[in-house]
């Protein structure tokens, strides 16, 4: 499966509810499944993480509103991707402020990590639309 994230919008509120630990980083990404089998997402043996800059690493959805946060059209409702299908998701971390801009850490079921580094402003194609579905 291929993942590429693209959008990261920060917010202190969604629709459900407020962070325990000051900000939401809620990042959009895509997955696309180019096998021919169809690929589960490894959220329950591995899955995202969001790493600051000083090494302290959150699992995604790690407080409870932060879990519940799928915002409409941006979530497609399961962990398993089709064969030759592309869907578009979200992951959110709860975060101080002083860990915005980290990196995005996604580990698979074979145990292999693929990073990526997160602006620490919000940023992407779709900021303006992700924000609107988060309220």
């Amino acid at each position: 499966m291929r993942i590429t994230p693209d959008t990261v919008v920060y917010v202190r509120k969604t629709s459900t509810g407020t962070p325990e630990h000051d900000l939401y980083a809620v990042v959009t990404f895509s997955a696309e499944n180019r096998s021919k089998t169809p690929v589960t997402a490894t959220t329950r043996i591995g899955g995202f993480r969001w790493k600051a800059a000083n090494g302290h690493i959150v699992s995604a959805g790690n407080s409870k509103s932060a879990a519940k946060i799928a915002p409409i059209g941006f979530s497609d409702g399961g962990p398993t991707v089709p064969t030759g299908t592309f869907r578009r998701n979200t992951v959110a971390f709860d975060i101080t402020s002083a860990e915005k801009g980290g990196t995005l850490v996604y580990v698979d079921g074979n145990g292999d990590a693929y990073r990526w580094k997160i602006p620490s402003a919000n940023s992407g194609p779709v900021v303006s639309a992700l924000k609107f579905a988060l309220t």
